[in-house]
């Protein structure tokens, strides 16, 4: 008995005993029993019995482990699987019929198994040549998290390398009975092996054959049938030759030749037969162009054939069909690999030992056989491969074994739980041509250090993990490139374990130099609580991040403020300052949720052009680093604050007074209040976040080694932005940060003689021309809102100023405010300084006053009215030949869902 049936026993006895005898009193205790098989489902019973009699109500309690049961309060219980591997109890209290009040436990059964519930497998499909069996497996124990096994056998006899769960039948098992043996660990730890029922045995479908015609259909020649048909026809063939589908007295052969009195119709053959296997064929060849009296040339083809997948092993011929004939010696043949000619192949067979990952195409010269010169040229449709796999087994040997630049071909499968996927040369790994292969579980795809060129294509990577204890575990990572020129496309990632190895960790993480990561999606990164979909080492150099959708990601951490969409850069330090061209465009990302971040970008001179973002939690925050260009973004915010949460700070781009460029982008309904949150935002908390004795307080190593090169200009240009619908549109926010010496919190507290760490107050040196701020546009409406943000009712919420300004930052003798329109309640709120904010009609700036908003009729206020078009794009902009056509965002493309991500096509051209 466990220990805690003995207390519960205790404390019974001190109300009547513990089926123990007494001389103390009359009273004869009753007695407990528990019947029953302790099994996930089963019955469990008491029998309670008193000679004194029990006519009074029993109550019952059911434990397991000593734990109450919940509402097990009868005299019979059901074990489900939340008993299994506790021991069961129960006890039982009542008033016998002499007055005696009596409580009973039973004792303990064995701990509570699950019951091993037999599995099977069936097939599905139909047994025939060229046709995919499935098998499907079944276990009441489930197989959810289970890695199957599967074999399948012809008469019993194992198939070689069919080890998935589906099978297409060929010639081979042809008569044979097919059968599927798997074998697994179902969920509840039961190790499950179970074939399938045989199917009938195998038959052959017809392969429908065809006629074609040979010779040109000119008086004189000689016209033949030729019969192809993939089962065979070699028995009794009748033909009959037709004119103008008429049949031709007298011609029943295979050739026909030519007669005059048949110029001007066009010439066919129907043949009939019964073919090797048995099938019944009647095919009539397609007609010949009109008879002529003279020879016309008759156009040739070409085609490659081969094996597929084409392997570097495999031969391939160039088969030529010309009407006119031809003379196989009289033909030059060229082959090529990827359009360059390949020397001395002047043979109609190649085989592609050194052309792995290439596109293979021949062509062919020659004068046929009525004197018309041709040239002809086809191109497979498939790269060459090294190998190609279908198994975890066979892809952790082909990667063992794999060279620089071969290329390993993944066919449909699972690949569950693989073993580190290293790269330790140029090799590609890349889906065969219509097939889905699918990676699942702990992964680690590493590129080597010193890498230059590997390849990664068409894969998915479902539910995925980090591997622990290997390369990438060490960098928190998935897939990690070390090496250069790191290709990552047309892959998708989708969704992330439930349970994750490490919260904190990045699905791309990028060192070296030039990797291009392009057409991919990345969808349902939904678990983790820190870290990217993609970071960036700032160590690295001239990546390209194009053409990517990011999407659906519900991700409940958006109070995490190190929980982001990308990492540009990735430290604080020296190496921040130094030019890494990174590039990041013509990206979609929508209904992906981050922290208050969702680019941090920690490096200079990168790029981040042409992206469109839909529903962010965070903006792209410059924060170390400079001379960054932000550009030609949509970024439209439909929704409102989380739950009011101040932890969703939905922005535009955050900079610091750096040398930043951000121009054309298109910002709307950014809603939050909060000072370090906005449409565009001018921030100096950087420049205090320096941690240390001596660096306490002070910029961090990388801003300061771009404060100290006193040659820079760091002159902002701020131009021809669009921010619409938000209740913060230009931000100069207050916040300094926690670091600050002096206690100082917020720049206002500084003196206008003061220094901020190299930076005097009014330091922001802004070329802010031709931007628009406008609120009130649209309607209260979902549809309204994909285009100018969450509707912003003027009369609603009290915040409607064109700039947030409390704090003096913009140095007033250097910088240039022109050309700019404001539509909304007030021009700025804040900072009561006119050196700067009386800036309407000054410089072409537009009117700023009160009672301006657009949902106020500012034409009915006599103020400035808004002269706005709807572009190609669906945005809005100013019309070109209006009073406000030097603002605002221009020529964007509003990138769709079905233009980027694994499997697109749209190229972003100087026309969009």
């Amino acid at each position: 008995m466990k220990i805690k049936t003995f207390a519960l026993c205790a404390i019974a006895a001190a109300l009547a005993g513990c089926n123990n005898s007494s001389d103390n009193n009359s009273n004869t205790l009753g007695t407990i029993s528990l019947s029953g098989t302790p099994l996930s489902g089963e019955t469990l019973t008491v029998a309670v019995s008193d000679e004194n009699g029990i006519t009074n109500d029993i109550t019952y309690i059911w434990y397991a482990d000593g734990t109450t049961i919940a509402d097990a309060t009868s005299p019979s219980f059901t074990l489900t699987d939340d008993q299994i591997g506790t021991a069961i109890t129960a006890q039982a209290l009542y008033t016998d019929d002499a007055g005696f009040n009596e409580s009973h436990i039973t004792d303990a059964t064995s701990d509570v198994s699950a019951i091993a519930f037999e599995s099977s497998v069936s097939i599905t499909g139909d047994a025939l040549i060229g046709a995919t069996l499935t098998a499907a497996v079944s276990d009441e124990n489930g197989i959810e998290n289970a890695s199957i096994t599967y074999t399948w056998f012809a008469d019993d006899v194992a198939i070689a390398d069919e080890v998935t769960s589906t099978l297409t039948l060929t010639e081979a098992q042809f008569g044979a009975v097919i059968t599927v043996g798997v074998a697994f660990t179902d969920d509840r730890g039961f190790a499950e092996s179970a074939t399938s029922l045989g199917t009938d045995p195998v038959q052959r479908t017809n392969s429908q054959g065809s006629v074609a015609i040979t010779g040109t259909p000119t008086v004189g020649n000689t016209l033949t049938a030729e019969i192809a048909d993939e089962d065979g026809a070699t028995g009794d063939i009748s033909y009959q030759w037709l004119a103008d589908d008429v049949a031709i007295s007298g011609a029943t052969n295979n050739t026909y030749l030519v007669e005059a009195a048949l110029i001007g119709m066009a010439i066919s053959v129907q043949v009939t037969y019964t073919d090797d296997n048995g099938f019944a064929e009647s095919n009539t060849s397609e007609a010949t162009a009109p008879v002529t009296a003279e020879l016309v040339p008759a156009q040739g083809s070409i085609e490659i054939t081969g094996s597929f997948p084409y392997l570097t092993s495999g031969e391939l011929t160039a088969d030529i069909s010309d009407n006119n004939g031809f003379s196989q010696e009289n033909v030059t043949f060229t082959w090529y690999a990827d359009d360059v000619a390949i020397a001395d192949t002047n043979n109609a067979t190649f085989t592609p030992a050194d052309y792995a990952g290439a596109i293979i195409s021949v062509s062919a010269t020659y004068t046929d056989n009525d004197g018309f010169d041709e040239s002809l040229s086809t191109a497979l449709e498939s790269v060459i491969y090294t190998e190609v796999v279908n198994s975890s087994a066979t892809l952790a040997d082909a990667i063992a074994a794999a060279a620089s630049g071969d290329v390993i071909g993944l066919n449909t499968a699972t690949y569950a739980d693989v073993s580190e996927i290293s790269l330790a040369a140029a090799v590609t790994l890349r889906a065969v041509e219509g097939e889905t292969p699918e990676l699942t579980g702990e992964l680690c795809l590493h590129v080597a250090d010193g890498v230059d060129g590997a390849t990664i294509s068409g894969l998915t990577l479902k539910s995925i993990n980090t591997l622990p204890d290997s390369t990438c575990d060490g960098e928190d990572s998935v897939i990690y490139s070390e090496g250069d020129n790191f290709t990552f496309s047309n892959n998708t990632i989708d969704g992330e374990a439930e349970t994750l190895n490490n919260t904190e960790y990045q699905w791309v993480m990028l060192k070296g130099q030039g990797a291009l990561i392009e057409r991919n999606t990345f969808t349902g990164r939904t678990q983790a609580e820190e870290g990217s979909f993609i970071k960036m080492s700032s160590s690295s150099s001239d990546h390209v991040i194009q053409y990517n959708l990011f999407s659906d990601s519900a991700n409940a951490n958006y109070n995490n403020s190190s929980l982001y969409l990308m990492q540009v850069g990735s430290t604080t330090g020296v190496d921040a300052a130094t030019s890494s061209n990174i590039t990041i465009q013509y990206n979609r990302v929508e209904n992906v949720v981050t922290g208050r971040r969702l680019m941090r970008v920690q490096t200079s001179g990168a790029t981040i052009k042409g992206n469109t973002i839909f529903n962010p939690n965070g903006g792209i925050s410059l924060e170390d680093g400079g001379y960054n260009t932000v550009s030609d973004n949509v970024i439209i915010r439909t929704t409102d604050l989380t739950d009011g949460d101040s932890d969703d700070r939905p922005s535009g781009v955050l900079i610091t007074p750096l040398g930043h460029t951000i121009s054309n982008n298109y910002i709307a309904g950014i809603r939050s209040g909060n000072k370090e949150a906005g449409g565009i935002v001018f921030t100096p908390n950087p420049f205090s976040q320096g941690s240390g004795d001596d660096n306490y307080g002070l910029p961090n190593a990388g801003n300061q080694a771009i404060l100290d090169n006193g040659t820079a200009s760091f002159k902002l240009n701020v131009t021809n932005n669009t921010v619409l619908n938000s209740l913060q549109p230009i931000v100069f926010s207050t916040e300094i940060g926690s670091r600050a010496e002096g206690g100082v919190g917020d720049c206002d507290e500084l003196a206008t003689t003061s220094t901020l760490y190299s930076l005097v107050v009014n330091n922001f040196n802004i070329n802010f021309d031709g931007n628009l701020m406008a609120n009130g546009l649209g309607a209260d409406d979902t549809a309204a809102a994909t285009t100018v943000g969450l509707y912003f009712d003027s009369e609603a919420i009290s915040s409607d100023h064109s700039f947030e300004y409390d704090c003096d930052l913009i140095d007033q003798t250097n910088s240039s405010l022109t050309n700019n329109f404001g539509f909304m309640d007030s021009r700025v709120s804040g900072d009561s300084d006119e050196n700067w904010v009386e800036i309407r009609k000054l410089n072409g700036n537009g009117n700023f006053d009160t009672d301006g908003a657009i949902d106020q009729n500012p034409a009915d206020n006599g103020k400035e009215a808004p002269d706005f078009v709807t572009a190609e794009s669906t945005l809005i902009e100013t019309n070109p030949d209006g009073a406000q056509s030097l603002a605002g965002a221009r020529d964007l493309h509003y990138i769709q869902t079905a233009e980027v991500g694994a499997g697109s096509t749209w190229t972003m051209t100087n026309e969009d």
